[in-house]
């Protein structure tokens, strides 16, 4: 399990009981105000503990999710368009506007971590908002998918989600054309 330096000092009482602990290899720091119960804790849990509100999109989400096979070499996120933007080069951060920023938000438990990620829905409206953005051959691999695994999506769902997007239209007839 993870911790943070205020949880450890919670547990712990203070900073000399937290040495004493690390000296004892009952604790092991992981990163400067990150701690762990065993000593090398994995990069997913390592990056959820120190992104907690960090939801995954594109190449994160659709890896995650089984849509794709394709590892992503850095963690892809989306923040609140006035985020601070994450000084990390394992991660590829996108913004977007708050009023769509939570529309299809789920949950779903990989290796033993719990991550926060788009459903399988609001990714097929982002495949279609990023089209232009994403290389030829991945987007057809993604495309396939959907088409292939179409009795898998709540279309009724997608529809609901698109109400809070601008350019539905563009979207939907993407969305239609591609893969209905």
């Amino acid at each position: 399990m993870l911790f943070t330096y205020d949880e450890c000092l919670k547990k712990y009482g203070n900073d000399y009981q937290i040495k004493k602990v690390l000296q004892d290899e009952n604790l092991f720091k992981v990163k400067d105000g990150l701690y762990s119960d065993v000593s090398s804790p994995r990069d997913l849990e390592v990056f959820i503990k120190k992104h907690p509100n960090a939801i995954f999109t594109m190449g994160s989400a659709l890896y995650y999710l089984g849509i794709s096979d394709v590892i992503p070499d850095k963690y892809s996120i989306i923040t609140d368009k006035d985020a601070t933007k994450i000084k990390d080069p394992n991660i590829i951060q996108y913004f977007d506007n708050s009023n769509t920023l939570f529309v299809g938000v789920t949950k779903i438990n990989h290796n033993g971590v719990l991550i926060s990620l788009y459903s399988k829905e609001r990714m097929l409206i982002e495949v279609a908002r990023y089209k232009n953005k994403i290389p030829y051959d991945y987007y057809k691999e993604i495309i396939a998918y959907y088409r292939s695994h179409i009795e898998e999506i709540d279309i009724s769902l997608v529809l609901d989600y698109l109400q809070s997007f601008p350019k539905q239209a563009f979207i939907t007839n993407i969305i239609r054309t591609e893969v209905l």
